[in-house]
């Protein structure tokens, strides 16, 4: 007979399989417009922070329409980018943060690419990347999990909230529980969970008014219990 621990832990094994299960329903493969290529994607994240989805996928079409490539952008005037980048919001430290890493990946790289990175073990990736000017961790995962194939688990503010309300972690911070996560949900499920996640508190797990009576996690989310 299992000590009742032992119960308590395959159930909350299964718990974490079926709320992934869920969000790879929810997810339905989408990449939420992310690049392919891990420079562009980069490029394309930087311009989405602090920026609603929309409006960023809009920034980042008339930055390629402007500059055909990034070499063009590196050697644009500052204003130039600035001024593309504006409806997006922080021109300013954006374009500083783009300029900056497009100089610093020429120089440790020799090219504007990040396709030598695909070789690389994950942990090498991610203490690259966040040498770059305007990359978290954050940020980091994102590049290596959309284009570098990479299982690890970006945590934004929605992947945060939703994991607090299932009561997966306690911490503050998004920041805070990159590794936390990762440790409770399976390297094959993290892509969709964390799209799935993305797409679920858009609509559904709001951060003020979550429509919880419509949320396909209620069965498993302790919050979702209390607000009913």
């Amino acid at each position: 007979m299992p000590s009742a621990r032992r119960r308590r832990l395959v159930l909350d094994r299964r718990t974490v399989l079926a709320v992934c299960r869920e969000l790879s329903a929810a997810s339905d493969d989408n990449r939420l417009g992310n690049p392919s290529d891990p420079l562009s994607d980069l490029i394309y994240i930087v311009i989405s922070n602090k920026t609603a989805p929309g409006m960023a996928s809009r920034t980042y079409a008339n930055l390629t329409r402007q500059f055909n490539r990034w070499e063009d952008l590196l050697e644009a005037p500052i204003s130039a980018v600035r001024r593309v980048l504006r409806p997006a919001g922080l021109a300013g430290v954006k374009a500083r943060q783009l300029r900056g890493a497009l100089r610093k990946i020429k120089r440790d790289l020799g090219e504007l690419s990040l396709d030598a990175l695909r070789g690389w073990p994950e942990r090498r990736q991610l203490e690259y990347l966040t040498t770059l000017p305007g990359v978290s961790g954050k940020v980091a995962r994102c590049v290596m999990m959309y284009t570098l194939n990479a299982h690890v688990l970006p945590v934004d503010a929605h992947v945060h909230r939703l994991a607090r309300r299932l009561g997966w972690t306690s911490r503050k911070r998004a920041d805070q529980c990159h590794e936390e996560l990762e440790a409770i949900i399976p390297p094959a499920s993290r892509f969709a969970f964390h799209v799935g996640a993305i797409l679920v508190g858009r609509s559904i797990c709001r951060p003020r008014d979550p429509r919880c009576g419509e949320c396909r996690l209620r069965s498993y989310c302790p919050a979702a219990t209390k607000s009913a």
